[in-house]
């Protein structure tokens, strides 16, 4: 009878030759079983760091919730969403130097990731450089136009950097592809008041409310409207003295020194209004005439003047005023004594609209200008309180942060029959953005008048080019702002000896204590033929 025990194979039987790679089959299976439940025990980990770092980010506890990003990093480092959102919450706690490398590195992985390279250009920007953010929002939307939120961070780069043409338009952008978009309204009641028109942030700044805006920046910028739109009062000094050159062996010296109260209030946060009472001295001096007296006028001004500006329909803008100067005499031994006419009414206008990177404008001014002239009845000398009625037309073109370029023409009309027509164009380069800011500029303007005159200067057929330097800056501490100017100036004319000017202006205001805003305002000039001109203008106020 056979046995019936079973055999152990040996090395060479089939079987132990079939037995081995299952054994490899079974361990290998169970390997990938391992790293599976690895990897899913690794994403239910990362998920479940996710979820508790955005809930400490809506209660804006944001150390916590990068905490807890970096734990999960370092058992799932590759894991983009915790990368993503470890890089903004950095940016949202204003640790942008984390913020900025943390996102570099996602980028240099996913380059193309729109909704990163935005996060990225937010960063920067608020880290002060928006300079470098520019370029970087502008990839982003170029990669998704529809990312409404990249297109304002461009926006707002845009005017931090201070091109707030191209910040306006892009808001404006935003607000055509959702009106209710309470943050774009909010970036544009910003530029409205860096422009200058606060009364038109204010109205930008409820539409910003009623469509849920940032609660932060909504209070920043009614505060800002707030102060801006305060009622002012102050007074002050000027004191000036200029060279009235009408022939080339004749330059008169005119002085003005005198006092000034002036008044700024808003009605209704809509129209604003502003006053100035003044009671100045003025009069000209003959230095070279051999007679008993040198003075060809000395006349006391009393002058009332009242503006209003209506800037709330942004970006069409409007102001006008009227001004009244009553002459008296100061000093009867003149050569040219105050006739009979001793009042003068002045006005100005002007409509100006942001069209765009384009600003047209239209204006209008009458300016008060002493006439010496001979009685028509009597022949005797006498002083008139004449006028020039200005008009002009002018465009302004801001093709980036850098460039300005801007034209005008204009026609003066004089109340002696005289007339002038004057052609210009300008141009200016900011070669600094940074604080303080630096920009140089070259003007060059043709203009010609149908007459001379011995009251006034009058270059017939004159080319006068200008050239200059400005520094500008602004410190939050104090509410600062500063500037200082050179120019270099060279004119031809038809009657006149070529005249080259070298003049230098400075400026600085401030506000003591939050309500006494002061400041200062000096210029001086020299030219070739060694006339020198001066002025100051010293001011103060309070709000309240």
């Amino acid at each position: 009878m056979t046995s019936a025990t079973q055999q152990v194979p040996t090395p060479d039987d089939p079987r132990r030759r079939g037995f081995i790679p299952s054994l490899l089959g079974v361990l290998f299976l169970c390997l990938v079983l391992a790293a599976a439940a690895s990897a899913q025990g690794t994403s239910s980990k990362s998920d479940e760091a996710l979820r508790a770092a955005r809930a400490a980010s809506d209660r804006k506890d944001f150390d916590h919730a990068a905490s807890t990003l970096r734990r999960a990093l370092k058992g799932d480092p590759e894991n983009k969403e915790l990368l993503s959102l470890l890089a903004r919450v950095l940016a949202w706690s204003r640790h942008f130097d984390e913020s900025v490398a943390t996102y570099r590195t996602l980028l240099a992985r996913y380059p193309d990731d729109a909704f990163d390279r935005a996060g990225y250009a937010r960063a920067l920007a608020w880290s002060g450089h928006s300079k470098a953010a520019i370029p970087e929002f502008r990839r982003a939307i170029a990669q998704d136009s529809t990312d409404l939120d990249a297109r304002i961070g461009y926006a707002r780069a845009l005017s931090w950097d201070g091109d707030l043409a191209g910040a306006s338009a892009e808001f404006r952008r935003v607000i055509a592809a959702d009106s209710r978009n309470g943050d774009a309204w909010l970036g544009l009641a910003t530029v409205a008041r860096w422009r200058g028109a606060p009364t038109a942030s204010d109205a930008f700044a409820e539409r910003a409310a009623a469509h849920g805006a940032d609660k932060e920046g909504l209070e920043e910028e009614r505060t800002a409207v707030r102060v801006a739109l305060r009622p002012t009062g102050g007074a002050g000094w000027i004191a000036s003295r200029e060279r009235q050159i009408t022939s080339d062996s004749t330059a008169f010296r005119l002085e003005t020194v005198g006092e000034f109260v002036d008044s700024r209030t808003t009605l209704s946060r809509s129209v604003g209004l502003a006053a100035r009472v003044s009671r100045l001295h003025l009069w000209e001096i003959n230095p070279g005439l051999p007679t008993d007296t040198t003075l060809n006028y000395d006349l006391r001004s009393t002058a009332f003047r009242g503006d209003l500006s209506l800037l709330r329909c942004y970006p069409v803008q409007a102001s006008a005023g009227v001004a009244y100067q009553r002459f008296e005499t100061r000093n009867g031994t003149v050569l040219f004594p105050l006739g009979s006419d001793k009042d003068f009414v002045g006005f100005n206008a002007r409509l100006w609209g942001y069209l765009g990177r384009l600003s047209p404008s239209v204006g209008a001014t009458r300016d008060f200008i002493a006439i010496k002239t001979t009685d028509a009845g009597t022949g005797a000398r006498v002083l008139v309180p004449g006028g020039v009625t200005n008009t002009d037309l002018g465009l302004r073109w801001d093709p980036n942060a850098r460039v300005t370029a801007s034209g005008t023409l204009g026609r003066s009309f004089y109340t002696d029959d005289n007339a002038r027509t004057s052609l210009g164009g300008n141009v200016a380069y900011r070669f600094r953005r940074a604080q303080p800011r630096l920009a140089i500029d070259y003007g060059l303007t043709w203009s010609d008048f149908s007459k001379t005159s011995t009251s006034y200067f009058t270059p017939l057929q004159s080319v006068r080019h200008a050239a200059g330097v400005t520094a500008a800056g602004y410190s939050e501490r104090g509410s600062i702002d500063y500037g200082a100017r050179y120019e270099f100036s060279f004119m031809q004319s038809g009657n006149f000896d070529d005249i080259s000017t070298n003049t230098g202006s400075v400026y600085l205001n401030g506000t003591v204590l939050g309500s006494l805003p002061l400041g200062v305002v000096a210029y001086g000039s020299v030219d070739n033929h060694s006339y020198r001109t001066w002025g100051v203008t010293l001011s103060g106020s309070v709000r309240w």
